[in-house]
């Protein structure tokens, strides 16, 4: 089967054709910048959950096929590429603004956008990754817009996570007596160190802790995952090229961001929070998450643990991801339902 042939496949059995469905996607100008947005829910009565994807400029919406077909059962699903990401890469300009309280405010506004779009008066935000930091920081200064708040693969201490993921590559290619792993990583000195964390020495560290099953549980490599995008009904060809320009045009400056982030003093909030968090994750592990929840207050907190499952929890066990987001979200929504909406029962 050739790859147009499986798009063409892919493409027809994600189709909504139930006149209640909701599938569009627009360009929509967010702080100065048009960014894409795509759109689908079985029916518009549907309460609103936002993909806040990962990367930095890995957009979730070539993969989502794989497991978001379902959740659009329950939720009306918004995923967007962040400025600089996919589809978007196109507004790309010098100077582009690339702080994170820049893609906050992004966030913030295609919520506003969302609401007068859809009708609802809250959304729930999923944030995966480095999307975790621009969800978690609009969590916790705009928790007006949300009805819930769901982490995967949740960032809460950069340098943490450099430490804890160092720690596992090397107990890792110690056990399996992998004299190259190992080389490599004594290479690096004390991780990560005083020396400048350069995109040279975490790619070492990142190498190894996945192939030892830290980014997808039980596996040396993640090729399904980014093979996926291969197959999208969503992007082209053309499409998927702009990935990796957005990569290059962000890595430089998000990265330091995202290895420096610090929330671990940041443990109020007026939503409730969800985690959802693979026992196997090693690229952004759990152990920071997992001390920080012990020190935060929310009206309401839940943790997920996926136990087959590392970073990309969502692709490694969809069917627990669905039934985890209708089970413990899904009631979170009621009272941000759109006007006339109301939240369907699970018959399960």
């Amino acid at each position: 089967m050739s790859d147009d042939l499986g798009r063409t496949v892919i493409a027809d059995l994600c189709r909504l054709p139930n006149p209640e469905a909701i599938d569009r996607t627009a360009f929509v100008e967010l702080g100065g910048v048009e960014q894409f947005v795509s759109i689908r829910g079985r029916s518009r009565a549907n309460p609103v959950l936002v993909v806040c994807h990962g990367g930095p400029a890995l957009p979730s919406l070539p993969s989502s096929w794989i497991w978001q077909r379902g959740v659009e059962e329950y939720f009306t699903v918004v995923n967007y590429d962040q400025r600089a990401s996919g589809k978007s890469v196109a507004t790309v300009s010098d100077g582009l603004d690339l702080r994170v309280e820049r893609y906050v405010d992004d966030l913030v506004e295609l919520i506003a956008w969302v609401q007068a779009e859809l009708g609802v008066r809250k959304v729930g935000v999923l944030g995966h990754s480095w999307g975790t930091i621009i969800g978690l920081t609009v969590a916790r200064q705009r928790p007006d817009l949300l009805w819930a708040y769901i982490g995967v693969g949740q960032v809460i201490c950069g340098p943490e996570n450099e430490v804890e993921s160092f720690g596992h590559a090397m107990r890792s290619a110690v056990a399996d007596g992998n004299e190259r792993a190992v080389a490599e990583l004594q290479s690096l000195g004390e991780y990560p160190g005083a020396e400048p964390l350069t995109v040279e020495r975490i790619v070492t560290c990142r190498r190894w802790a996945q192939h030892y099953g830290g980014l997808s549980a039980y596996r040396s490599d993640f090729a399904y995952f980014t093979e996926s995008q291969e197959l999208s009904p969503y992007y082209t060809d053309a499409d998927l090229g702009l990935i990796g320009v957005g990569q290059q045009v962000t890595m430089t400056a998000v990265l330091p961001a995202l290895l420096g982030f610090d929330a671990r003093d940041q443990t109020a909030f007026e939503v409730p929070m969800l985690q959802f968090l693979g026992r196997h994750d090693w690229t952004t592990p759990t152990g920071p998450v997992v001390r920080w929840l012990e020190h935060v207050t929310a009206p309401s907190t839940h943790v997920v643990w996926f136990e087959n499952s590392a970073h990309l929890c969502m692709l490694e066990e969809p069917g627990k991801f669905l039934v985890s987001l209708v089970t413990h979200a899904l009631p979170h929504a009621v009272d941000a339902m759109p006007v006339g909406g109301q939240s369907k029962t699970p018959a399960m």
